[in-house]
């Protein structure tokens, strides 16, 4: 209860004595302003030179357009012929492997010896001549 006092007693301190000078009234006259009148907006006149640069340019705008879609599309054809291409490479590549390993079973002498068999061939030892 001591702090409620202290509290009070301080809050009435704080008040602000007002001063007893009179202040001196100040009139600030207004000027009346003036509200802007809208005008219907009127269209610029555009030169026969300014015409043409508009033309030229759109022209120009267009076809630069159509050269960038028409190289779009070449460059995608050329990428599927590329691919296409790469595809035909890789099944001769793997024709080719089947051929060498075709070949080397059909070399083997097991398969030599019977086609010789079956021809009523034999292999004669004498015959045969070591070449370095």
């Amino acid at each position: 209860m001591a702090d409620e006092s202290a509290a009070r007693d301080f809050s009435s301190l704080a008040d602000p004595v007002a001063p007893s000078v009179t202040q001196p009234d100040i009139h600030i006259q207004e000027t009346p302003q003036v509200q802007p009148v809208a005008t219907p907006a009127s269209h610029v006149a555009i030169s026969a030179f300014e015409r043409t640069l508009m033309v030229t340019l759109g022209i120009v705008l267009v076809s630069l357009c159509t050269m960038i879609v028409s190289s779009k599309i070449a460059v995608s054809t050329a990428q599927q012929h590329l691919q296409d291409i790469g595809q035909s490479v890789t099944a001769l590549q793997l024709q080719n492997t089947n051929y060498k390993q075709e070949i080397n079973e059909l070399m083997q002498s097991n398969h030599l010896n019977d086609v010789a068999a079956r021809d009523g061939l034999s292999l004669n030892e004498a015959n045969i001549r070591n070449v370095k």
